[in-house]
């Protein structure tokens, strides 16, 4: 005899329906992040390729920039040491006086960028001065 009870069958379909409810769910979800993924990584390429274009030396100094982060990531092998030994001590000491000067002049153009406290001091007071100058001047031809 077959077990026919018509709660199993029932219960058996429900399960059914919704393992692949489930199923068509995932799909569907999948489908939207790979199309929502896809269009992100061709809108990046396409910035990415404008920057590029718009601004070529800026982005070779990025990938050298990047290069040589890399390059000082990676360990040196023995072969390196003997043969580059004395240069790469130099290269390493003029890299680190270019990254110093480099460091000192932009320290340099920021703080000419801002200006000392005195000297904006002033320059406010001088520019209340005029204001105040202008508004009697204008109020005695007024009269």
């Amino acid at each position: 005899m077959t077990d026919t009870d018509p709660n199993k069958t029932s219960l058996t379909d429900r399960a059914r329906e919704a393992a692949t409810h489930a199923v068509e769910a995932t799909k569907e979800t999948t489908t939207h992040a790979a199309h929502v993924t896809k269009e992100a990584a061709s809108k990046a390429a396409t910035r990415t390729a404008d920057g590029i274009e718009a601004s070529p030396l800026a982005a070779l100094l990025g990938g050298v920039a990047i290069g040589v982060a890399i390059g000082a990531l990676l360990p040196r092998t023995q072969r390196e040491a003997e043969a580059l030994g004395p240069l790469g001590k130099r290269l390493t000491d003029g890299a680190a006086a270019a990254a110093r000067a480099a460091r000192e002049a932009g320290r340099q153009e920021i703080e000419a960028l801002i200006p000392d406290k005195d000297g904006a001091k002033e320059k406010a007071t001088a520019l209340l001065g005029n204001v105040a100058k202008a508004a009697r001047d204008g109020a005695r031809s007024a009269a």
